[in-house]
């Protein structure tokens, strides 16, 4: 499939309001196989067209409709024949399919997200400027209100992908201890907080791994590697 049509897939997903997953489910396939359609490294096959033809209320013709000529479009098979050695091997679909995960997640943050974490950042330095020219302590304290910049945020993303370990636990454990420590000069115990941090991940990180496991199809794929 040339770049020209995988564009055109992607207007007219975005177009009828799918994202690549319930596209994926519509068509009773996997996210990964959709995304790519997308990159232009595969092709749907017939059923497959004619079931996005009928989803997008357009004709083979429109979906398919390409400016190159017969003669192009032959060269450019042929160039990819000589151009690409293929090496067949069987492989897990887990690292690359993760990182196409993480990779459509980031590019479908929810504006209000963006919105909430900009305004979070604003508040932070709200907070450390008023406290700043209040009180004498404000300028030594108020600057821990900036941990909570990432944090906050971090919190959204380990909703929208379903990862306990998308929280940024450390850096709100290190907030906590600042903040008891240089306002109230609790120093001790409050560093055990610390401590609760590899409890945290060797919890919830089997869990998240659990999760993914069970949401990824078991496959294999074929790896093709282009000699350059």
């Amino acid at each position: 499939m040339n770049i020209e049509i995988a564009n055109r897939l992607v207007e007219l997903r975005k177009k009828n309001g799918y994202s690549q997953e319930e596209l994926a489910e519509k068509l009773g396939l996997s996210r990964q196989a959709v995304s790519k359609w997308e990159r232009a490294e595969s092709s749907p096959d017939t059923d497959n067209l004619i079931c996005l033809a009928k989803l997008y209320n357009v004709s083979l013709d429109e979906l398919l409709n390409s400016d190159e000529t017969i003669d192009e479009i032959a060269e450019n098979v042929k160039e990819k024949k000589e151009n690409n050695k293929v090496i067949i091997s069987l492989c897990d679909d887990d690292e690359d399919d993760e990182d196409d995960i993480d990779d459509e997640d980031d590019k479908n943050i929810p504006k209000w997200e963006i919105i909430i974490s900009s305004c979070i950042a604003l508040v932070c330095l709200l907070v450390f400027l008023i406290l700043g020219f209040s009180f004498e302590w404000g300028w030594r304290v108020g600057w821990v209100s900036f941990l909570l910049i990432p944090v906050i945020p971090s919190i959204f993303s380990s909703f929208r992908k379903k990862r306990f370990t998308e929280f940024l636990y450390p850096v709100f454990v290190t907030f906590i201890f600042l903040l008891v420590g240089m306002a109230f000069g609790i120093w001790h115990p409050t560093w055990i907080v610390f401590v609760t941090i590899p409890l945290f991940y060797s919890i919830f990180g089997p869990i998240d791994k659990m999760n993914k496991n069970e949401d990824k199809p078991k496959t294999k794929r074929i790896k093709i590697e282009k000699d350059e």
